[in-house]
């Protein structure tokens, strides 16, 4: 059942029931809350058309018509994006400009959204890869080359270059002209990261959405749009990230620390800050940046451990030039690691106030989730925790970020009770799943008591006796 507000469809928003038996067992669907929205446009659809026109400088002259449907619909241009009026715009024009629609909003009269107008034009082209052998991806045809762009999925995925810029106006596509992107033709420049970072986009945006229905960073099909090459200095090109303020990713080609760094846990990493930018929200500074790095190494080990194994506890293990990663969190104070990590909340090295050193305990924590262990921890605790496996481990990860129980989190404590309850969603009170989430947040520090079964009775028995199970 599609969404309409005072007659005018809602792109997205509707709700599906299903029965069985004559009785409904399950529904689903996406709602979008419209408030204050006036439904009523300011300009016409002559006008609308007019300013696509303009906006994709396409000679007037060249447009033998255009079709214009009013819409609502969420544009996802900032980090609460709110839905608006708009024409959806597609034109007749014989022009190389003329590939895309657009959402030009019905009161302003900005083009707030461009889509492909074609979605035929994808096609499969073969990656000589830098950091993951010879892959298959899908690029798009268009203005006589191929190119790292593809909407075939429900977010558009493009890979662009900066060239050794910052500012992401000056991006030029990266295009191929028979589909074989060969190591001959790319890797000199540099250019084959990018084949690297295009082809882990579409792995890690496939992983989300197949297994467990996530559509982009806001679950809404927000366009990813990825730059490689970025930096104007060493320090820049040494690095790789998300921007909060573009919403855009951008990867540096190394300098003196790294390699390009384009490597399956890097690109999950950056991932991982934007899914935690739009679904919690956690600041840039003090401890939330903290649990953000926790948080985005954690998805940089799912991801690499789903879609091409190699070393999964071990971050940037390729890419480093002087040491075996930039961390280690499974041994967090690895001397082969760049960066050495904390492991218990509220020891020494945690209290340095370095954010990446904190969100080791945030890493580490999961690391023990799934793998299990037994110890004693820097404050002297010793612990005991059952591992639960990727599969449960990765269910919690995706369940409290995209549920929401970590939003408004301040700190450790809040964020395990906040795993506790999203872990009771998945299994009830009082399961395995929650007893290790527990035992495992005790083990770095965080808890002040451990899960464990007691078990009372006589010491001897002859026949047979009663024996009391605690915590079962």
């Amino acid at each position: 059942m599609t969404k309409y507000c005072k007659g005018i469809k809602v792109v997205g928003a509707g709700y599906n029931f299903h029965y069985k038996n004559g009785k409904m067992f399950y529904a689903h669907g996406n709602y979008i809350k419209i408030e204050n929205l006036i439904t009523t446009p300011s300009i016409s659809k002559e006008r609308a058309k007019r300013c696509f026109i303009d906006f994709k400088n396409i000679p007037t002259d060249s447009v033998t018509g255009y079709i214009a449907e009013l819409l609502i619909k969420n544009i996802s241009d900032e980090l609460n994006p709110l839905p608006k009026l708009v024409y959806k715009i597609y034109l007749f024009a014989n022009h190389e400009n003329n590939n895309e629609v657009g959402y030009v909003d019905a009161h302003s009269c900005k083009v707030l959204l461009t889509e492909p107008s074609l979605l035929d034009w994808a096609a499969t082209g073969t990656f000589a890869t830098r950091y993951s052998g010879t892959r298959q991806a899908i690029t798009q045809n268009y203005t006589g080359a191929f190119h790292l762009a593809d909407s075939t999925r429900g977010a558009i995925i493009h890979t662009w270059n900066l060239n050794g810029s910052i500012n992401v106006q000056n991006r030029i596509e990266l295009s191929d002209n028979d589909n074989n992107w060969t190591a001959a033709e790319h890797s000199a420049t540099e250019n084959d990261m990018g084949l690297d970072v295009h082809w882990a986009l579409q792995q890690i945006y496939d992983r989300l959405n197949t297994v467990h229905g996530i559509n982009s960073f806001n679950d809404n099909g927000f366009a990813i749009d990825a730059h490689i090459r970025y930096g104007t200095n060493d320090d820049e090109r040494d690095n790789a990230g998300w921007d909060p303020t573009l919403n855009v990713l951008v990867f540096g080609d190394g300098a003196v620390k790294y390699r390009p760094v384009a490597c399956i846990d890097a690109v999950a990493h950056e991932f991982g800050h934007g899914i935690t930018d739009f679904q919690i929200g956690w600041g840039s500074t003090g401890d939330p940046r903290a649990f953000h790095e926790g948080l985005s190494d954690i998805w940089g080990a799912i991801m690499e451990s789903r879609i091409r194994p190699n070393s999964t506890w071990q971050i940037g293990e390729q890419i480093d030039l002087s040491y075996g990663c930039l961390r280690n969190i499974q041994s967090t104070n690895d001397p082969n690691a760049r960066d050495k990590i904390a492991n218990t909340f509220g020891s020494t090295q945690y209290n340095s106030d370095d954010p990446y050193v904190r969100s080791g305990v945030f890493s580490h924590w999961f690391y023990l989730l799934v793998n299990g262990g037994t110890g004693t921890n820097d404050l002297g605790r010793s612990y005991s925790v059952r591992g639960i496996g990727m599969d449960y481990a990765e269910s919690l990860i995706v369940q409290a970020v995209f549920d929401g129980y970590l939003r408004f989190t301040t700190s450790y404590a809040q964020i395990r009770t906040s795993m506790i309850n999203a872990a009771r969603e998945i299994a009830g009170a009082n399961s395995f799943l929650e007893q290790q989430i527990e035992n495992a947040w005790y083990a770095v520090g965080v808890g002040s008591t451990q899960y464990q079964y007691i078990i009372s009775g006589p010491s001897s028995i002859c026949s047979q006796a009663t024996y009391t199970i605690d915590n079962l």
